[in-house]
């Protein structure tokens, strides 16, 4: 069985009343889950774009719906302090009444980190900081009075009041450097690869599972999910339209269906997306996120709802 949820890059443009208006649908269509990036500008390097800030937008989800797990793919270590990152996502777990599955990440685009200023250190140095930051978030979590000395971060008696709604907070890590696997099998409950080929997936998954085994985990308790742009329509003008709009937000995607399959992206008919994610499910992933770049076009959410949502969850 699998679950089908989506993925909106919130800084290419997005808007509150488009927000929302996906928002409503992705809930009454009967997706498992919605998804925000976390950029301080658009990866483009539009400054003029929209940018959706991550926190203020899970908290306003989480009053906006009632079903539709959230949280961010994926937040950047290098952008706020881990205890910031616990309270926050306390608040929103409660407010969501237990809905909330936070996303980690060592932060990648170094132009925004330019741009505002914010340090952007060197990756051993940034998967430090992601390490760390996941104990003293699961400390702060417990409710306990914590003590914790890192290389970058510090507790001190800490605690923090009041915990999650959850017993703990689902822990998505994302990434695919083999330091980054290790971190997911040590401290996630679901590690989350993206745009990647079902073979560069099946490479990094193995190496997952050899982490787990390395420190007796057993691999089946990690979550594999996969982070995808898609398109879908029922004949080729359709196809063709949402590959034109994916490239709208993104231009340096592939222009023809055919490109888009080498490229490994889910996409075609309905029965073509069903293939390849059964292949995909086979080989582990038990959670598709997809990312749906068409925000002003809500026809391809209602034809994945309608022919491939209901088969996704019986895989």
């Amino acid at each position: 069985m699998a679950e089908l949820g989506l993925m909106l890059e919130s800084q290419e443009d997005l808007n509150w009343e488009t927000l929302f208006g996906i928002t409503e649908k992705v809930e009454q269509l009967g997706f498992e889950s919605l998804f925000l990036s976390d950029h301080l500008t658009s990866v483009k390097g539009n400054k003029q774009l929209n940018t959706i800030p991550i926190w203020p937008a899970l908290t306003a989800l989480a009053m906006h719906t009632e079903r539709i797990k959230i949280g961010p793919l994926v937040c950047s270590m290098t952008f706020r302090h881990p205890a910031q990152l616990a309270k926050m996502s306390v608040a929103v777990d409660q407010i969501s009444a237990g809905r909330l599955e936070l996303g980690l990440g060592a932060g990648w685009y170094e132009e925004e980190h330019i741009m505002f200023g914010v340090n952007f250190p060197s990756a051993r140095h940034r998967l430090e900081l992601l390490e760390e930051g996941i104990q003293v978030i699961k400390a702060l979590w417990s409710g306990q009075s914590s003590n914790f000395v890192g290389q970058h971060y510090q507790l001190s008696d800490s605690e923090m009041h009041p915990g999650p709604a959850q017993s703990s907070v689902p822990l998505i890590v994302g990434g695919m450097g083999n330091t980054t696997l290790k971190i997911a099998a040590t401290y996630a409950d679901e590690w989350n690869s993206y745009y990647v080929s079902i073979d560069t997936y099946r490479e990094k998954s193995q190496v997952i599972d050899g982490h787990c085994n390395s420190i007796n985990r057993e691999p089946g308790t990690l979550r594999h999910s996969l982070m995808t742009p898609y398109v879908i329509g029922k004949n080729n003008q359709e196809i063709e339209s949402h590959i034109a709009a994916n490239r709208v937000v993104f231009p340096n995607l592939p222009g023809n269906l055919k490109d888009w399959h080498d490229a490994g992206f889910i996409g075609g008919s309905p029965q073509q997306l069903l293939d390849q994610m059964s292949d995909f499910q086979e080989a582990g992933v038990s959670r598709f996120i997809l990312e749906h770049n068409s925000f002003h076009d809500q026809s391809p959410l209602e034809l994945l709802a309608e022919k491939v949502l209901p088969a996704v969850t019986n895989l």
